[in-house]
């Protein structure tokens, strides 16, 4: 895993904002995030050992990443980035569970090829290379070229998402998206924008849609995955939960990408919004465990 990390501040709000506007807040939540970060420590708990190369800057706020990352079931690999604050976020979640995100990308975006490269050294056929937005493209196209030599599984979540993306995620064996950030790189929504997706070569496409469930895009076959009932208070991390459980389940069958993996997704992505935070709402290990050890409600792959 090759992303992010950043320091997340949760404030509950009665409604989001409307621009220019000065509204009040409670403060609900601070603790360890960035996508990278919260995917990362959702497979390392789902039981896959797991790596995790990330930027922080030399200032106090990296000491509190350190720690939080240590007691986690992975490895840590943090690359300093001189005269730079560690990346934060800023996360504002309002009555029905929905929220608005500020990242600050500035220790993630710091690295370089030079600096994310090294972390494939001891990688090989077969292995998972996972990578979300936050990173540059240099730096992204450099990674997916490299795990494609060495025979490596590449995973790419396009968030936050850029246009430059679109051609990143033809050279991809797995891609996790939203409905948003699909209509944003293809000019389609739902069964269309997954379906341009796997003509353009794609491989298999996962694209969440919330409540609405998801779809799972393999071939020419595009399957609906219904979305758990849950009492939504904060929707931060879901998609990070679910693409990870997903990813676990299917390595622990040892076969593609599955119905049965994105249902156990979305399980893991109920119980974590229904509790305030990312890392912290996320499921622990031993939830996950459960979870990943459930019987599948439906074992068709697609």
């Amino acid at each position: 895993m090759i992303g992010n990390v950043a320091l997340d501040e949760t404030f509950a709000v009665e409604a989001l904002p409307q621009g220019g506007e000065s509204i009040f807040g409670s403060h609900r939540h601070a603790g360890l995030g960035g996508k990278g970060a919260n995917q990362a420590v959702m497979l390392a708990r789902c039981g896959l050992s797991v790596r995790l190369r990330c930027a922080v800057g030399d200032d106090v706020a990296s000491e509190t990443v350190r720690s939080l990352l240590a007691v986690e079931p992975l490895t840590s690999d943090l690359h300093l980035v001189p005269a730079t604050a560690t990346d934060r976020s800023i996360i504002l979640s309002d009555a029905t569970g929905a929220n608005v995100i500020v990242t600050t990308t500035d220790c993630a975006r710091a690295m370089r090829p030079r600096d994310a490269l090294p972390a494939l050294d001891d990688a090989g056929a077969g292995d998972l290379l996972v990578l979300q937005g936050n990173l540059t493209q240099d730096v992204t196209m450099a990674l997916i070229d490299a795990g494609r030599a060495r025979d490596m599984t590449v995973v790419f979540n396009p968030s936050p998402t850029r246009i430059w993306m679109s051609e990143a995620l033809t050279r991809v064996d797995l891609a996790f998206l939203n409905e948003a950030e699909a209509e944003l790189l293809t000019g389609l929504r739902g069964e269309a924008a997954v379906a341009a997706m796997l003509r353009a070569g794609r491989g298999i496409v996962a694209l969440t849609s919330g409540g609405g469930g998801a779809l799972l895009g393999r071939g020419d076959e595009i399957v609906h995955v219904p979305a758990r009932p849950a009492k939504v208070v904060d929707t931060t991390g879901a998609g990070d939960t679910f693409q990870s459980v997903a990813i676990a389940s299917a390595r622990r069958r040892g076969g593609p990408l599955a119905v049965e993996d994105l249902t156990r997704g979305a399980a893991a992505a109920g119980l974590a919004v229904s509790r305030f935070g990312s890392l912290s709402a996320m499921p622990s290990v031993a939830e996950a465990r459960a979870i990943l050890d459930h019987p599948a409600m439906d074992d068709r792959t697609a």
